[in-house]
């Protein structure tokens, strides 16, 4: 049983290990009193009570714990993140499903993270080993997970549209998508933020995005009155003219699924390369990251929780700018070169 350590406060307190994460660093419960007998007290009935609440789950199936968990997270998880797990639940690791937790081996979970791995992308086998790992932390903590091995992390090349190609588009575009783009291209919107817009979320000086339009486990549309993130929730400037278009839009309401529909038939039409009607977000990211916003407004604006999200797509974009960019390299450095020359001319002509 861990000891209690007297702080700096006069409280004493005890550190108990709590679980491993996948990269398989320990977290540990704190346990605080203002004496030493207390907060060792209250640790020992901690590790206690855990070590009993895990033995009453040792029956459960794989597939029940899963279910138990989804459970759990029904009421403050959003409609699409339930559909996600339940899809998880029933498409993967079908094996370990039927199978009580108490039988599940880490040589078990590792064979069937290779298996994925042979035909699924890495990012994709780290998404369904990441809830395993969630349900097993809450149902069978015993099972030691720190060695499994996951897929390297890929590099992903994001096809960012360029202005001539958006332009385009829009020429291609019909009724139903027109306003969609230019929201998204010009002003970030996602598609479910998108579908769930009326007239009223129009200023005079740019649209209000407070909530989305997304399928619950049942593949039904619902409303919800928050946006994908806590930073979806912002005001975004438009230019007035494309706000009068939008008020002109006859097709509020329509979901993402038929925006999607009708942006890949456009994108065909039009012959350009193949990008994702999510690829409009990070040209408007990279046009103004062109430009000189800062990153933390393009974060705030764009509705991205940080900037390491822009960063990463500003590696592969700016392809506009290229050729503009590399001009001014050079002439940073032909300056230099003939202000060296200039001066090797003077020193030799004083020399002379």
């Amino acid at each position: 049983m861990a000891k209690a350590k007297k702080l700096k406060s006069g409280n004493y307190r005890v550190l108990v290990p709590d679980y491993k994460d996948e990269n398989g660093k320990w977290h540990y419960k704190s346990f605080t009193a203002k004496t030493k007998k207390e907060a060792e007290y209250m640790a020992m009935k901690f590790s206690h009570n855990r070590q009993r609440s895990s033995a009453s789950y040792d029956d459960l199936t794989l597939k029940e714990a899963y279910e138990r968990y989804i459970g759990i997270k029904r009421g403050v998880s959003s409609p699409s993140t339930i559909r996600g797990y339940e899809q998880y639940q029933n498409k993967y690791l079908q094996l370990l499903m039927p199978m009580k937790l108490r039988n599940i081996t880490a040589e078990l979970v590792q064979a069937s993270v290779s298996e994925l791995a042979v035909t699924h992308s890495p990012k994709s086998v780290r998404n369904i080993y990441g809830l395993f790992h969630s349900v097993m932390s809450v149902y069978y903590r015993q099972l030691d997970l720190s060695k499994i091995r996951l897929p390297q992390k890929q590099k992903v090349e994001v096809a960012v549209p360029t202005t001539e190609q958006i332009n385009t588009l829009l020429d291609f575009c019909d009724d139903y998508v027109r306003v969609p783009v230019l929201l998204a291209s010009h002003g970030s919107l996602r598609r479910s933020e998108i579908s769930a817009l009326s007239p009223d979320d129009f200023t005079d000086f740019g649209v209000i995005i407070n909530k989305s339009l997304v399928q619950d486990s049942g593949q039904n549309w619902i409303l919800k009155k928050t946006p994908k993130s806590f930073a979806g929730n912002r005001v975004v400037p438009l230019d007035r003219e494309l706000i009068q278009e939008c008020l002109k839009w006859n097709h509020f309401g329509i979901n993402p699924g038929i925006i999607d529909d009708h942006f890949k038939k456009c994108r065909k039409n039009s012959e350009l390369p193949y990008f994702k009607f999510h690829s409009l977000r990070h040209y408007f990211a990279s046009e103004l990251h062109a430009q000189g916003i800062p990153d933390k407004y393009i974060a705030e604006i764009g509705g991205w929780e940080n900037v390491e999200t822009l960063q990463r797509i500003y590696q592969h974009t700016l392809k506009d700018h290229a050729d503009e960019l590399t001009k001014k390299i050079l002439n940073v450095f032909a300056y230099s070169n003939s202000k060296n020359k200039s001066d090797c001319n003077s020193k030799s002509e004083k020399q002379a």
